[in-house]
């Protein structure tokens, strides 16, 4: 039996409810999250494509996208610091901008740089340079919650989804989540992008193109 496209909204906005809840009460334990964000940057650079990008040796330095965590939020940049300590170069670094209603650009800047913008989230200045979905090597996509087939569930304003589906080339894609918010299955539709993997402190998920839910 098909499902309404009302279904599944009406299902999302139970579910995001569902995780929000379960992130309100993670929050809660300082010490965890302080540590979570270290492990969930070794889990990231364990991922084989990450690790390839992060060790390359030519003169280009890649390109991440990532994002400063609101309240509740995993932090999705321990990486940076894993590469400083090991004696690497980080990569170059961008960051999301809400550049209009709905919309979201996309600014090379440092961390550090970032300022409270739109709902009090850090972000780059306008007048920092753009960068392209195209020209991204590895995005850190945030959510509410997602599954091990690789289905997001954001926050319902659709900023990723027109982000990412306004690129023709699109890098590789890593969800950031807390394992109390990686679910089995999540409702998605056919126009939904897919995480390529998924993130935890403690678990790294490797969508399969055949996935049908379940222990991953």
């Amino acid at each position: 039996m098909k499902v309404s496209s009302e279904d599944i909204q009406l299902q999302k906005t139970a579910l995001r409810t569902q995780a929000l809840s379960a992130r309100k009460k993670l929050i809660q334990d300082a010490d965890f999250i302080l540590k979570s964000a270290s492990l969930i940057g070794a889990n990231l650079l364990s991922i084989p494509e990450v690790h390839s990008v992060v060790s390359a040796t030519n003169s280009t330095l890649p390109v991440f996208a990532s994002y400063a965590h609101s309240l509740g939020e995993p932090n999705p940049n321990g990486f940076l610091d894993i590469i400083e300590q090991s004696g690497g170069v980080r990569p170059n670094m961008a960051f999301p901008r809400v550049s209009g209603k709905g919309s979201l650009s996309l600014h090379f800047a440092l961390l550090e740089e970032l300022l409270p913008g739109s709902f009090g989230i850090p972000e780059p200045g306008a007048d920092l340079p753009l960068v392209t979905v195209a020209d991204i090597d590895v995005m850190l996509v945030p959510g509410v919650a997602f599954d091990v087939c690789g289905n997001r569930l954001g926050y319902g304003k659709g900023f990723y989804d027109k982000l990412l589906s306004s690129s023709t080339k699109l890098p590789l894609l890593v969800g950031i989540s807390f394992n109390e918010t990686l679910y089995d299955e999540l409702p998605a539709e056919a126009h939904d992008i897919k995480m390529d993997y998924i993130v935890t402190p403690t678990r790294i998920v490797k969508v399969v193109a055949d996935c049908n839910g379940g222990v991953s």
